[in-house]
């Protein structure tokens, strides 16, 4: 098993994979973060130029995603992807997620395709669920 998914890693390169694949990714990074914050480093390695120009260096970033309302994905207990909206180069999830708390959380976030062809964060803003969140 850990041949098939070291092979697999080196098979599928992040730049090959599908949107929903790095969003997953993404989510389980953030689902378990850990005292190092590793979970919040990968989500800053896979965001877009543009937007490392407005949340980073990667210490403001991981004070940003740890604060209200982004620190709710941290460690969440569970998280779903709704129907992807595409338009030209980029994808757009909803998402709803209920925190480790046990708070039901919503967000829309954008992935873009970069020129190498990876997929890659552009924006991730908060929406309300069910009179909930925000």
């Amino acid at each position: 098993m850990r041949v098939f998914l070291l092979l697999s890693f080196f098979a599928f390169p992040a730049w090959a994979q599908s949107p929903e694949q790095v969003m997953n990714d993404l989510l389980s990074a953030l689902q378990n973060n850990n005292a190092d914050n590793d979970g919040i480093v990968e989500v800053f390695a896979r965001a877009a130029p543009e937007n490392k120009a407005m949340t980073g260096p990667l210490p403001r970033f991981i004070r940003m995603v740890s604060a209200h309302p982004y620190g709710e994905l941290l460690n969440h207990q569970s998280a779903v992807l709704g129907p992807a909206e595409t338009r030209d180069n980029q994808v757009t999830f909803p998402i709803r997620l209920i925190s480790k708390e046990g708070r039901a959380m919503g967000y829309i976030w954008t992935l873009a395709q970069q020129p190498d062809e990876q997929w890659m964060t552009t924006s991730v803003y908060p929406v309300a669920v069910n009179g909930q969140g925000l």
